[in-house]
């Protein structure tokens, strides 16, 4: 028995650098084994924590696959059978393959600790979805690549037929390549990102994206029903996207009584004044207070302006605490809002007239006021 063990591990022995693979992968398995809790510990956030992080899995099951070849080829050795396993390059097939699977794992580390991140918004969350879909297009081509030239085939067959089929492709699925190089677009212009609030005046398209894909953008309208936008709409028609506005607008038109006349320019002085004073009005931007008409029951002032917030709800409430200092300036001089008057002048007696009046109304002419 023990002449036949030593005689199994005789180094004279063709299989015997085979078995020696079979030892030194076993060995390097444990030892990756005790280094499982430190690799998976790596910060995520920054490359290297991420590569150390993505690299347990891949390494574990790229030794365990080629222990298993291995011990497959000391098979074959062994009892001398014709498996013909030496014309396979399994090795180098493995090697590329858990690369890739690496490569893949990198990219999604990075991706989600970038969008987890509370600095997600300062590093744009399309750019970092973009580019992690380019990267893992780009490693499937080169793996597919690599993967004919070890297999003996021609790459350039692959890259031909490849351009061969695109162009079929493109020909049979227009709608689906606009949409995809729609999405390129999105990308590179950056016209919104997810989050913004985008509309269009072109299209009954508006409310927050969500989710900006190779063929569709999802929106989500302020009503919370999903709207889901082919990529090459956006080639056609004008976006605009309010949450990148600097500022938002007061525009009003302030309407007090005919009898108020005399008191229109202390008005309009006095809320000229108020806004150039006001810290919820941007005193960088114009500001416009002038009586800008004459209405058909009012005097019209103009009051144009720029708050300095952009946010939508906090927008209302400094444009509510404004308008109330306006009416409390038009009361302060003794005026009166205007509302929707109509005159009745009456010639003549004023018997006669309410008798005429009550018997034929409709032969009352009323002039106009």
């Amino acid at each position: 028995m023990f002449e036949s063990l030593s005689e199994f591990f005789n180094p004279n022995n063709d299989y015997f650098i085979e078995l020696l693979y079979v030892t030194i992968n076993f060995i390097v398995l444990l030892v990756l084994r005790s280094f499982k809790s430190k690799l998976v510990s790596q910060p995520q956030d920054k490359f290297w924590g991420a590569a150390m992080y993505s690299s347990y899995h891949p390494l574990r099951m790229f030794l365990f696959t080629v222990l298993v070849w291995h011990v497959l080829v000391l098979i074959n050795q062994f009892w001398v059978m014709k498996w013909g396993l030496s014309s396979i390059p399994a090795i180098q097939l493995l090697a590329a393959v858990h690369l890739a699977w690496f490569g893949f794992r990198v990219v999604n580390t990075l991706e989600n600790a970038f969008l987890d991140t509370h600095d997600s918004i300062r590093l744009d969350q399309t750019a970092i979805i973009g580019v992690a879909k380019v990267c893992r297009l780009l490693m499937m081509v080169i793996l597919a690549i690599v993967a004919f030239d070890l297999l003996g085939l021609d790459p350039r067959g692959l890259i031909a037929l490849g351009s061969v089929s695109g162009a079929a492709l493109a020909f049979a699925s227009k709608d689906l390549v606009s949409n995809w190089f729609g999405g390129i677009m999105l990308y590179m212009d950056k016209p919104f990102k997810v989050g913004d609030w985008v509309r269009s005046p072109d299209r009954e398209i508006e409310g927050t994206v969500e989710y900006i894909g190779w063929r569709i953008t999802k929106i989500r309208t302020f009503d919370m029903r999903p709207l889901y936008v082919p990529n090459s709409m956006f080639n056609n028609i004008t976006v605009e996207n309010p949450s990148r506005m600097t500022h938002r607008r007061i525009r009003e038109t302030i309407g007090v009584r005919y009898e108020d006349i005399a008191q229109v320019s202390a008005i309009v002085d006095d809320i000229k004044a108020y806004l150039q004073g006001s810290e919820l009005i941007a005193q960088d931007k114009t500001i416009i207070v002038n009586f800008n008409g004459f209405g058909a029951s009012s005097l019209n002032i103009l009051v144009y302006c720029m708050t300095v917030t952009t946010d939508w709800v906090t927008f209302h409430s400094h444009k509510h605490t404004v308008l109330l200092a306006i009416a409390d300036i038009v009361e302060k001089h003794g005026g009166e809002f205007a509302f929707p008057t109509q005159t009745l002048h009456l010639q003549g007696n004023i018997n006669e007239a309410s008798a005429q009046l009550t018997q034929t109304p409709q032969s009352i002419e009323k002039p106009s006021s």
